[in-house]
């Protein structure tokens, strides 16, 4: 079974991702990558297109659903990766992408596997941050609406 290229390679997430993790991974990216924080380089803008094309394919259910279709077709060698002509008009959006190699074609794979790692520590950080705020907001809620509901059952005579 080959591994190919994926949406999921672009934003550096695995493939089971919850949609937190791989929205904050596209920020994360996209603060990194944005044109306007690299001088508007073409290399930021191809970089920021990629993530871009990425999310919004893995930010949709029904267009990750055909993503993760087309991934199993393509790594398992079944052939066609589309069938009909409107699924034809949507591949280059779906098809992988290939920039993250260098100019004669391969991976810097020991500077990749070290970001990715790091990428995900703090992708995984931010969202138990996230979860951390999350669960203090539903707190204090509860102990507003305790409260509240303490003043309104004392006696008052």
């Amino acid at each position: 079974m080959a591994r190919i290229h994926t949406h999921y390679d672009n934003l550096k997430v695995a493939r089971d991702a919850p949609p937190e993790v791989i929205r904050a991974a596209y920020k994360s990216l996209s603060q990194k990558y944005h044109p306007d924080r690299n001088g508007g380089s073409a290399s930021a803008n191809r970089i920021i297109q990629i993530i871009n094309a990425s999310y919004d394919v893995l930010s949709d259910p029904a267009k990750r659903r055909e993503h993760d279709d087309w991934i199993a077709k393509a790594e398992a060698g079944g052939g066609s990766t589309t069938d009909t002509a409107e699924q034809q008009a949507s591949a280059p959006a779906q098809q992988p992408y290939t920039q993250w190699r260098t100019s004669s074609g391969h991976h810097h794979r020991r500077h990749r596997r070290r970001f990715m790692r790091s990428s995900r520590r703090d992708v995984a950080l931010r969202a138990f941050e996230m979860l951390d705020r999350m669960r203090d907001t539903f707190e204090k809620a509860c102990r507003y609406f305790i409260k509240k509901a303490a003043r309104s059952l004392t006696w008052r005579g």
